[in-house]
């Protein structure tokens, strides 16, 4: 299961004033490889302490827990199997969506995992930096760059060393979203090799707050007779 499916969110309702307790939506993502397509339906819930639960449909049932520290935990349902970890990359800060709906669009997050920015330039009227990896990346990555749309992340492109897009991430179709400009639709298209790649589209809906929200995965005790797994 890709760790970018897992879904973080902080919610304002007024501009730097954090007010919500916790949020809740929707998530379908549809890919295609080599012809062949695959849907993941999820559910996901965030609260302002940094904690979520995104409790997984298809293709089967499995409830992803995890917080700000790293702490990750997955159950699985059908085989009653648990397995935790504990990492930062796995945190709920390091995801790009987290960044969008705590008002932070402009870098999304790349100051926070390393990335410097090396250049600001327009066309099109559109606004494009250009980042420079950390010493980790380098030998995969050459350079970064996002593009923005007045304050509005439109594009976000990974490229390797010869230059080539590596990863491209479009965001489109925003709505005000508990205040926010938000992207509800996210296409991807992640490079496998220079004959294959992976495209994947992702839609966000049904945003309920607070006293709306079912927090049951949120309160979910994983059972005592699950079997612990590396």
């Amino acid at each position: 299961m890709s760790t970018h499916h897992l879904i973080f969110f902080s919610l304002v309702f007024f501009p730097s004033q954090f007010v919500y307790q916790k949020v809740s939506m929707e998530m379908v993502t549809r890919s295609a490889r080599q012809g062949k397509a695959s849907t993941i339906k999820a559910s996901v819930i965030y609260t302002s302490e940094g904690k979520m639960a995104c409790h997984y449909a298809e293709p089967e049932e499995v409830l992803v827990l995890n917080n700000t520290k790293g702490e990750f935990t997955v159950y699985d349902f059908v085989n009653n199997t648990v397995a935790q970890k504990q990492n930062y990359i796995l945190s709920s800060e390091t995801n790009q969506l987290f960044y969008f709906l705590e008002n932070n669009r402009g870098d999304l997050g790349l100051s926070k995992m390393g990335f410097m920015l090396k250049e600001t330039k327009f066309k099109d009227g559109l606004r494009i930096t250009v980042w420079s990896p950390p010493m980790q990346l380098a030998k995969e990555v050459s350079r970064v760059e996002i593009a923005h749309d007045k304050n509005n992340p439109i594009f976000l492109g990974y490229f390797n060393k010869k230059g080539k897009a590596i990863n491209k991430v479009y965001f489109y179709n925003y709505e005000w979203v508990a205040g926010l400009r938000f992207p509800t639709s996210v296409t991807q298209i992640s490079s496998i090799n220079a004959k294959d790649s992976i495209i994947s589209k992702t839609v966000y809906s049904n945003f309920k707050i607070d006293d709306k929200v079912d927090d049951q995965y949120l309160k979910f005790k994983i059972p005592s007779t699950a079997k612990v797994i590396e």
